[in-house]
């Protein structure tokens, strides 16, 4: 249908822009609660407001979990692993604009996987972007930190690999929905997604000694509203509809127009700065993923 051609073009801009906001909001939501214990409340509140909408659209609530054993997988990967991870480091510090951009290799593992297991076309473009956005994100974090990472106040060892805790959650999150869960239905599977995330972010909440305790104040309120209404419902959704009914690997590439975007919000908004060598590392990573989506396309 040509509305669903158009939706499938248009959907992918609105989702970057979008899902470039969840690491600003992540920023000062970290300042009054611990990582995981906020990604709790936000599935949690997200789960029960999903429940409306399932009935307003005459969708069947979940009954049988084991079901929806995909969807639950898929959430605890994407939800749990990928954002309760990704908002650890920033949590201590590490500038929101650089954990966007370690994120950012995530469309050229997915196409990877994709590749591997589900068949789709990789060939040496596929694989020199491979290489080259891991340079490109070298270049950025050494231009940011410099060669000894932990030293001086630099990039922490600890946080930098729960940025690629994060990072490989998001890719395999992302395979996974596209491999099991394309006959899915929309609500229901998203509302079993985030009873997966609460449930696994509760869990590492007890397993890292996180504190319940949570200082609210209006701009965490605002951050709080956005996040659920914005990103968990509104951003994830609409993701949910690309991976169903477009390429994996081809799809993921979008994710590459993010770091930009929070590299200028981060900078207009928290005064984060990155010097010559680490936009020219991004530059690096933006070839990197022009040669895996112009590959897609021959």
């Amino acid at each position: 249908m040509p509305s669903q051609a158009l939706l499938l073009r248009v959907a992918p801009l609105i989702f970057v822009s979008l899902w470039s906001t969840g690491f600003i909001a992540a920023k000062y939501s970290m300042q009054n609660a611990d990582p995981f214990v906020f990604l709790c409340l936000r599935f949690t509140i997200t789960a029960v407001a999903l429940i409306p909408i399932l009935l307003l659209f005459g969708a069947a609530l979940p009954r049988r979990i084991w079901s929806f054993r995909h969807d639950m997988i898929t959430g605890a990967l994407l939800h749990c692993g990928y954002l309760g991870f990704l908002f650890w480091p920033i949590k201590n510090g590490v500038p929101s604009g650089i954990v966007a951009i370690i994120i950012g290799v995530q469309p050229i593992l997915t196409m990877a996987l994709a590749s591997l297991y589900i068949g789709e076309h990789l060939d040496f473009r596929k694989l020199a972007g491979l290489l080259i956005g891991f340079i490109g994100i070298s270049i950025v974090i050494i231009g940011k930190y410099g060669i000894a990472l932990g030293s001086s106040g630099g990039l922490d060892l600890f946080d930098l690999s729960m940025c690629l805790v994060s990072l490989m959650s998001m890719a395999l999150g992302v395979f996974y929905q596209k491999k099991f869960c394309d006959q899915s239905q929309l609500l229901p599977g998203t509302l079993m997604q985030y009873v997966a995330g609460a449930l696994a972010t509760a869990f590492f909440a007890l397993l890292f000694s996180e504190t319940w305790t949570i200082d609210w104040t209006p701009t965490f309120g605002i951050a709080l509203i956005w996040q659920v209404l914005g990103l968990s419902i509104g951003a994830v959704m609409l993701l949910m509809y690309i991976i169903k009914n477009g390429e994996a690997g081809r799809l993921s590439s979008m994710f590459y127009l993010v770091p930009p975007l929070v590299v200028v919000e981060a900078h207009f908004l928290f005064g984060e700065t990155l010097g010559a060598l680490s936009i020219a590392g991004m530059m690096v990573c933006v070839m990197g993923v022009y040669l895996v989506g112009r590959s897609a396309k021959t």
